[in-house]
């Protein structure tokens, strides 16, 4: 809660001025807003992912982003919310390794920001134990498996620079598929300041206070032209932005998922022999 400043009309509107014809909404281990954000969209393409906890024993949580490709994956998507939130709920929602395989079906999964892969080439592991975990995962997914890059300011975050310079390794030398991303959690650039003051309801910080951590990041919903010069500002080559920005376009053009509304949907329950032979008595 309180981690982003938007509503699904705020974005379509934004979007709509960008002249972008598709955006995805991410909620964290929930879709509060997927179904008013799919409702409203309009000409727009709704792209309906999430952000949820992965953990392999339930302590040592990591973040995987999933994308429902169709109505399949969206109920798939649906079904790992619920297990995050009911079966696995500790401390905190996240799913397993088990469920993560069971429901991997139409999901497009993307590395994101704290995923195994990424931790790996931070704790400096050997690249052949990266690629079989990437590979691992790649199979998971039917081989709609993204590394991930963002448009973080590689002079913020450090480690950004150095997991993205093996992506492009990863990818050269391995053809491993790699994808850009834009995190955005507030609508306009100058939204910056209310955010700050957002996170301060949120964490009780007091805005005044030196030590809290403020928003350095832009988090703002970015063109296609922003994302060009933030990966350009990070030193990426420009043949390797446009394939980056292309692939993205691409997983866009591939999802369709269509979500059936305003339907009463009932549970099917397969009655025993001896109870419909009994019903078919007590009608005739």
């Amino acid at each position: 809660m309180l981690s982003a400043l938007w509503t699904p009309k705020d974005i379509l509107t934004k979007v709509e001025k960008n002249n972008q014809n598709a955006i995805a909404i991410t909620d964290n281990n929930a879709g509060y807003g997927l179904l008013e954000f799919y409702e409203k969209a309009g000409d727009i393409k709704p792209i309906l992912w999430v952000d949820i906890n992965f953990s392999y024993d339930g302590k040592n949580m990591m973040n995987i982003v999933l994308l429902a490709k169709t109505y399949e994956g969206y109920q798939n998507l649906i079904k790992l919310i619920s297990i995050a939130n009911t079966d696995n709920f500790k401390t905190v929602p996240y799913i397993d390794f088990d469920n993560l395989k069971k429901y991997s079906k139409d999901l497009i999964a993307l590395s994101w920001w704290n995923w195994e892969i990424e931790k790996l080439i931070v704790w400096n592991e050997k690249d052949e134990l990266i690629l079989d975990k990437i590979s691992e995962y790649e199979e998971i997914f039917n081989w709609e498996f993204y590394l991930e890059f963002l448009t973080y300011d590689y002079d913020l975050f450090w480690e950004r620079q150095k997991i993205e310079k093996n992506f492009l390794k990863y990818h050269n030398e391995n053809a491993k598929k790699i994808v850009v991303s834009s995190n955005y959690k507030y609508i306009n650039k100058e939204d910056k300041a209310t955010y700050d003051v957002l996170l301060c309801i949120k964490n009780n910080w007091k805005y005044g206070e030196e030590w809290r951590p403020k928003v350095v990041q832009d988090y703002h919903i970015m063109t296609e032209e922003e994302v060009k010069n933030a990966l350009w500002k990070n030193g990426i080559e420009e043949n390797i932005q446009q394939e980056l920005i292309q692939t993205t376009h691409k997983i866009s053009d591939s999802i369709n998922c269509e979500v059936p509304l305003h339907q009463l949907l009932f549970p099917k329950y397969v009655v025993p022999d001896k109870y419909e032979k009994l019903y078919e008595k007590v009608v005739s």
